[in-house]
């Protein structure tokens, strides 16, 4: 596997690993507080390598580097300060949407140039880069919506607002599940002998 390929590959294994932590979680209660043991900021910093990595082959994946670390810091911050029983969100509304709209916009267009990468590398009778754009518009869809529910004011219908989310929580699952494999057989594309059995 050459120098370019064997990055590449990497690359798409950070990219779904990243979105595995950002969506699967397990809680350690510590000090009546409840501290994530799969922390969100590693899926975004996996995110980041993976920018990093697919960048040549891909240039504006560069220019979602500082909305990454921006996450990053963001979801690092609050599993810090989660050991304290305290959060970063909640405190300030155009901060929570401002963070929401970043999250939306990464997701995006990540998984846009995923599937244009998916696009130049399977063979010409390849579906992956049709499947990879609608996982990405259910995916952007779902998160999306969770978010929109988050922020609506409560009222009689909070109980049900309530149902609504876990199951768009759920919804949000399956859909980062499908994201995951769908770059898994991306990253397929790249494990060979040299470029062109890639391009066939």
């Amino acid at each position: 596997m050459s120098p370019d390929r064997e990055s590449l590959y990497r690359g798409l294994s950070h990219a779904a690993w990243g979105y595995f932590f950002l969506h699967i979680d397990f809680n350690l209660g510590v000090n009546q507080a409840s501290v994530s043991i799969l922390p969100r900021f590693v899926g975004w910093l996996l995110l980041l390598s993976a920018c990093r990595k697919l960048a040549g082959e891909r240039r504006d994946l560069a220019l979602l580097r500082p909305l990454g670390w921006l996450m990053a810091a963001w979801t690092g911050a609050d599993w810090l300060l989660n050991w304290v029983g305290l959060s970063v969100s909640g405190h300030i509304l155009f901060l929570d949407l401002l963070i929401s709209v970043v999250v939306i916009y990464f997701h995006f267009q990540f998984l846009t140039d995923m599937a244009v990468l998916a696009q130049c590398f399977e063979p010409p009778e390849g579906t992956l880069a049709g499947r990879l754009r609608r996982r990405r518009t259910v995916y952007v869809l779902v998160i999306t919506l969770a978010d929109v529910l988050l922020y609506l004011p409560v009222g009689r219908e909070a109980e049900l607002r309530s149902y609504a989310v876990m199951g768009l929580v759920v919804a949000g699952i399956l859909a980062a599940l499908f994201v995951m494999s769908g770059l898994f057989a991306l990253r397929k594309c790249f494990r060979g002998q040299g470029p062109e059995q890639a391009q066939r």
